[in-house]
């Protein structure tokens, strides 16, 4: 009964979730639906980020995930670690990793597969002015995907942390931290040098916007 309530509340909140990332991410103007453009207002003007990189920082940022949020992947850090002697993994340790590994991995991977489809067609139907009311059926469909997707993610960190001892997963906490501040310094850096690019595209157009970049 709990487990019902709880995938019911995060459907929801996927129905929720979904429109959401669309009117912030990926507007449909004119016809077109995101097409490789993160645009965002600011009271000092419009910045705009197109092309292919602004393209591929909005997937890093998560948009393309089929989970519902953001969540870590301890098997992925382990599979690179599993012979590490600071994370000292025990043959039993490893045996039952292998087991969620090999039930959990099939299940995500047809996931992905369903929810990357699913995703195409609602965005083609975008594309083709399909009105909002005939997607219905579909953005349920990606929210009820999303959410097992995301329950699946849940039930294979639960199996980590109950497999592993408290310094193994102190370790693993180490080294997420350390990945996270390498990552945060490389998007400053990115975020610094559009801002250069989309300054100086600004002093040569002098049209007191940034222009895109093409």
């Amino acid at each position: 009964m709990i487990r019902k309530i709880t995938l019911a509340s995060v459907a929801t909140m996927a129905l929720l979730f979904i429109p959401a990332q669309a009117e912030e991410g990926m507007k449909c103007q004119a016809g077109k639906c995101g097409a490789g453009v993160m645009e965002k207002s600011s009271k000092s003007g419009e910045k705009c980020h197109k092309g292919k990189k602004g393209h591929k920082m909005y997937h890093k940022m998560g948009h393309s995930s089929p989970l519902l949020m953001h969540l870590p992947s301890p098997m992925r850090m382990i599979m690179k670690l599993e012979n590490d002697p600071k994370l000292a993994l025990t043959a039993e340790q490893k045996a039952k990793l292998e087991a969620q590994r090999k039930e959990m991995m099939p299940k995500m991977m047809k996931l992905k597969k369903e929810i990357a489809a699913l995703s195409k067609e609602i965005k083609k139907a975008c594309k083709k002015n399909v009105p909002a009311a005939d997607q219905k059926e579909r953005v349920e469909k990606l929210a009820k995907l999303k959410t097992e997707a995301t329950m699946t993610k849940l039930t294979c960190i639960e199996g980590v942390k109950a497999t592993l001892n408290k310094e193994q997963l102190g370790y693993l906490k180490e080294l997420r931290k350390a990945k996270m501040a390498k990552m945060k310094a490389k998007m400053k850096g990115m975020k610094k040098e559009m801002s250069s690019k989309c300054g100086a595209q600004h002093k040569k157009d002098n049209t007191g916007k940034c222009a895109s970049n093409k």
